[in-house]
């Protein structure tokens, strides 16, 4: 309906589309719109997340920003804007030093890395619900149901690691997406030459999704409604999954809805009646505890528990092969949903597909960049270049380094890793009188092997090494590129390339931080790499079954003809909210700071965010909806979620 409208407003009313903002969720929802808001009418399409405009607008009214606020003291063209795992490692190297000299966080059992992501996440989600940044650690002290004196100086240490870090960012011009916000509300949005051009260039807006929107983005929205021709929002009252994220479906209810003319559309648009009236009952069993049988149980299949889970991901799979090859559905037809859609489940599942001839594509998984042999080929080459960032090369690595340059069996490469592991004092290519050194890589291979040994001695004797990212190109040109390369090699070196640019942009403004090595850092301890919009596509559009966690589903715009859930007595259905260093209920606009957040709002809460899981998943369910367990979950600990107790008590 609203690719309807935007159509008629472009082509029949001859709107200019660069006049209509179009906000949506994610690059999952982009890639819906992508093709559909292409008209032949049309001029550019101001398509974009809330993230994606407050960062290009912070680009093109940067000087305003530079006027407005004095924090920042590099005068640059434009700022730098942070991956969240660069946020993330900058924020570890502010805890590291004072973790080892002072002992703060001497109280929490979390490893550097993990208190690192829940700081910079508390910091994201205090900026998108309008929290002061100071106030992070004495909001959610507050809410605790058990204080003491060390709980009080861990959260005041989190707070100054935060302050430190946001203001060595600001200073340098540096910006991750709390800081972004941050700066747009108070330095632009509070400008009065910024706010002209913001209404005379945007006239007509479309939002999908309003229901998951942050604070902020709700305020903006409102904020625009008085000067707008027209406002288009897609709401679905009955999700708001998003809150775990920092969306706040209550109030935007609050701030819009009486604003706003409303258009009901009656009916389900994804789903059967009786799985749309399904979704209703379980739902009000779990929020409720207004039971109900379920009549007609023939769409709702209950697979009996079995003990293991790995018994439990081979069923899956023979059901999948059975529902494609004896019941004529298709492998997009098929979801199966997991709240722990890992490797394990993926190659278990994937295994089994596989001699079938079925595909199937994990949704949810982003392969770390080391997961690829050609990015991995790079790492390991700037490890064997770079001896002065005692990054000792990894023997396995190393082994298939060589395999993929020289191609010689497993045996072989496999000693002569060995004993290029062995040199001293740094790993290296021995020279080609060492004993053996011939038989191993044969003679045919005599010319190359000597290439890239003296490419690795000539770029060490260099005075200054090359930025990473120049390295990779360098190492790609010169020694990776063959005829052998395939499209897919191609694309992860150039993601690779353009991850460890933007890595060295960032940090290089640091004097006290080497970012070259910084990044390799970073890379072992297991970045992911960005998917590309083309793998996102081919993902979504291929004929392939989907194995996905419950909200990257409901993120996409995808709809199944056949869901399976995946282990539904395990306790990760119902993730609890209160961690050592964050709340995601606490870290919200309409949180009330007198409160105490007690063990029985977290119970509510949990059953709340598994009533509106499961009632959106329903709804993306047209035929059948298939459910398997196991009594122990992968460590071996047995399941004791709630879930399955709920389908139980209606099914029964």
């Amino acid at each position: 309906m609203l690719l309807e409208r935007y159509k008629y407003m472009v082509e029949k009313l001859g709107i200019p589309s660069e006049k209509i903002l179009i906000l949506l969720l994610n690059r999952m929802q982009s890639l819906e719109w992508r093709s559909k808001t292409v008209l032949g009418s049309s001029g550019s399409i101001w398509r974009t997340s809330y993230y994606g405009f407050i960062q290009g607008e912070i680009k093109t009214f940067y000087p305003i920003v530079l006027k407005n606020c004095g924090e920042i003291a590099n005068k640059s063209i434009q700022p730098v804007f942070m991956t969240f795992e660069t946020a993330q490692y900058l924020v570890s190297k502010a805890i590291e030093p004072r973790r080892d000299a002072k002992g703060i966080f001497a109280g929490l059992t979390s490893f550097t890395d993990r208190i690192a992501i829940d700081l910079t996440s508390n910091l994201v989600k205090a900026a998108t619900s309008d929290i002061p940044y100071y106030e992070i650690g004495s909001r959610l002290y507050n809410a605790l149901e058990q204080k003491n004196d060390i709980k009080k100086q861990i959260f005041s240490e989190a707070d100054e690691i935060i302050s430190a870090y946001r203001k060595k960012c600001l200073e340098l011009g540096i910006l991750d997406f709390g800081m972004a916000v941050d700066l747009y509300n108070n330095c632009l949005l509070k400008d009065e030459e910024y706010k002209a051009h913001l209404f005379k260039r945007v006239e007509h807006i479309i939002v999908d999704n309003i229901e998951e929107c942050v604070p902020t983005e709700v305020d903006f929205i409102e904020y625009l409604l008085p000067n707008l021709k027209t406002c288009l929002l897609g709401y679905n009252h009955e999700c708001g999954y998003g809150e775990i994220f920092g969306g706040n479906h209550e109030y935007m209810k609050k701030k819009l809805l009486d604003k706003c003319s409303i258009i009901d559309l009656e009916g389900s648009y994804t789903c059967k009646e009786f799985m749309y009236e399904f979704s209703d009952m379980l739902y009000n069993n779990i929020e409720h505890s207004q039971g109900a049988k379920l009549k007609d149980d023939s769409v709702i299949i209950r697979e009996a528990p079995v003990e293991l889970r790995s018994e439990m991901l081979e069923n899956i799979g023979q059901k999948i092969c059975s529902l494609i090859k004896n019941e004529g559905y298709k492998p997009s037809d098929i979801a199966v949903i997991s709240t722990y859609a890992d490797p394990v489940t993926e190659f278990v599942i994937g295994r089994m597909l596989e001699k079938e001839g079925i595909q199937l594509k994990n949704l949810t998984r982003k392969n770390r960049v080391v997961d690829n042999p050609f990015s991995q080929a790079l790492i390991t080459l700037a490890h064997l270049c770079h001896p002065g960032y005692n990054i000792f090369p990894n023997r396995d690595d190393v082994k298939a380094l060589i395999r993929m340059l020289l191609k010689i069996d497993p045996v072989r490469s496999s000693i002569l890793a060995g004993e290029i592991c062995s040199q001293r004092p740094f790993a290296e290519l021995p020279d080609v009188e060492f004993p053996g050194l011939v038989e191993r890589i044969g003679y045919y291979n005599l010319e190359k092997y000597e290439y890239i040994r003296n490419w690795i001695k000539e770029y060490k004797e260099r005075e200054n090494p090359l930025p990473i990212n120049e390295f990779f190109q360098k190492v790609f040109l010169e020694i990776l590129i063959s005829r052998e390369i395939s499209d897919d090699d191609i694309l992860q070196a150039k993601k690779l390339i353009d991850s460890a640019q933007t890595f060295v942009d960032t940090v290089s403004r640091f004097s006290n931080m080497n970012a070259n090595k910084g990044f390799l850092d970073m890379i072992r301890g297991g970045i992911k790499a960005a998917e590309s919009i083309f793998e996102l596509e081919e993902t979504l559009n291929g004929d392939s079954v989907i194995l996905s966690t419950p909200i990257a589903y409901l993120s996409s715009t995808l709809k199944s003809r056949i869901i399976i859930l995946s282990g539904i007595s395990s306790e990760n259905w119902t993730p609890r909210s209160i961690k050592e260093l964050t709340n995601a209920h606490v870290l919200t606009k309409t949180w009330d700071t007198g409160k105490i957040y007690t063990e029985e709002m977290e119970e509510s809460y949990q059953r709340h965010y598994l009533a509106i899981i499961m009632r959106a998943l329903l709804r993306r369910c047209s035929d059948r909806l298939y459910t398997f367990e196991s009594n122990l979950s992968a460590n071996g600990y047995e399941n004791n979620g709630m879930l399955s107790e709920y389908l139980d008590e209606m099914l029964q």
